[in-house]
């Protein structure tokens, strides 16, 4: 079988592949004997009719046969003939098959880059020392004082920042109710037993600052500047006013670090605390100095590694990321329409952000042949285990559900990466 290899671009190659007029004759042979064992033509019975007939009446489903047979088998053999191993087929093109002649065909495919390593051992890296102090102890101690506030019923004084106010409302604009103006924005002309807090971050600009001094029981006007880019397009950059009665107030309570708080967080002591926040927030910290870290030695790889990348995989990688983004800003309340705004952003964000990832998976790919570093059972079990945990199924059902998508071996290659990048930072040469 003759074969042809030529670049296409980076990372891409062009096979030619001709297949010699007896193979092809061969198949030919074989793919007719099937049709004429059962051929149904009138005047015959089932499988009786004459070889000639039956390539005459089937000449075109032959071909097309002996083409699905061919083209896959001369395909697979041309890569072995060539050593080829690629990430993605782009196309079957230019085929010439005519009976008694030899078939060629042609495929695009993407392979993998080739390139030479830097020198990994030993990267330059800043280090920075880990440290705890005894503010950032107190600081954990405050939020967690906050976490565990109360609020609790307020009388006899009025609204102050900060309080949490239950109101009804109804709002205008230039003279009309907002809900008729914007009637399906549920909840922002009209609202009945709403609680908020009374501060700058209201859910309107300048509804909370608003309700300060007002007193339970009291009826008061809160007027409301919109900006442009308000998410309701009907009311943006408009004056709105609205008639507002305080029903209720409450007022945050924050607890003492005492023995009742002490015996909610499970502690003996504020000491016992205080040493177990350091450590959460030491072992926090020192995870951070090492993401850092290996930040550091991600982009003195890229830097010092010269490769281009498929475009396939950078597609797929940069469609992957899109999707990532929309589901988290989706996840954040931003809508759709704003996010279909911001196409053009997004898509270039996340084409940038594919191509120095695709590029980082095969430097480290390259660094884990060198070092013989593998991805055991076990790792990958464990991995499985915890992505099963984050999409409440179990193992069984998510590593199945992988293996019907050929998914094992991408987990299996992302530990293989991941192992090989700790391995570089516990090579690299740390200056402090």
């Amino acid at each position: 079988m003759n074969v042809t290899v030529a670049d296409a671009g980076p990372c891409r190659k062009t096979l030619r592949i001709e297949i010699p007029a007896e193979k092809v004759a061969e198949e030919y042979r074989q793919v007719l004997s099937l049709y004429a064992k059962a051929a149904k033509i009138p005047g015959f019975r089932p499988g009786k009719a004459p070889a000639p007939l039956v390539e005459r009446h089937y000449a075109r489903e032959i071909g097309d046969e002996v083409k699905d047979r061919l083209i896959p088998s001369g395909y697979h053999e041309a890569l072995e003939q060539k050593k080829l191993d690629p990430v993605a087929i782009l196309g079957v093109h230019d085929v010439a098959y005519q009976t008694g002649q030899p078939m060629s065909f042609s495929v695009t495919l993407d392979v993998p880059p080739e390139f030479s390593l830097p020198k990994y051992r030993e990267i330059p890296v800043q280090g920075k020392k880990v440290e705890i102090d005894e503010k950032q102890v107190d600081e954990t101690i405050e939020r967690i004082r906050e976490q565990n506030a109360q609020w609790e019923d307020v009388t006899g004084r009025p609204v102050q920042k900060g309080d949490l106010v239950r109101i009804d409302y109804e709002g205008v604009c230039d003279g009309r109710p907002i809900e008729e103006i914007a009637p399906k924005a549920v909840g922002l002309g009209k609202g009945k037993d709403f609680w908020m807090l009374a501060d700058e971050q209201a859910f309107l600009p300048g509804f909370g600052e608003g309700l300060l001094g007002a007193a339970v029981g009291e009826k008061r006007q809160v007027f409301s500047d919109l900006p442009k880019d308000f998410v309701e397009k009907a009311v943006a950059g408009r004056k709105c006013t609205f008639f507002v009665d305080v029903k209720a107030l409450r007022e945050k309570k924050v607890p003492a670090l005492d023995d009742h708080l002490l015996k909610a967080l499970k502690v003996e002591s504020e000491e016992k605390l205080r040493a177990q926040l350091r450590e959460e927030l030491k072992a926090t910290a020192e995870e951070m100095e090492g993401r850092r870290r290996k930040g550091e030695i991600v982009r003195h790889l890229l830097e010092k590694t010269k490769l281009d990348v498929p475009e396939s995989v950078v597609q797929q990688e940069t469609r992957d990321i899109i999707f990532d983004i929309v589901r988290e800003n989706s996840y954040r309340g931003i809508a759709r329409e704003e996010i279909e705004g911001r196409r053009d952003e997004i898509y270039e964000t996340a084409s940038r952000t594919a191509q120095e990832k695709v590029k980082v998976r095969y430097i480290l790919h390259r660094v884990a042949e060198q070092e013989k570093i593998e991805t055991t059972p076990e790792e990958l079990s464990a991995r499985i285990e915890q992505l099963a945990m984050r999409y409440q199924v179990t193992a069984a059902e998510f590593r199945s559900e992988l293996e019907k998508r050929n998914g094992v071996e991408s987990v299996a290659e992302e530990i293989r990466v991941n192992k090989a990048l700790d391995w570089l930072l516990a090579q690299a040469k740390i200056k402090e």
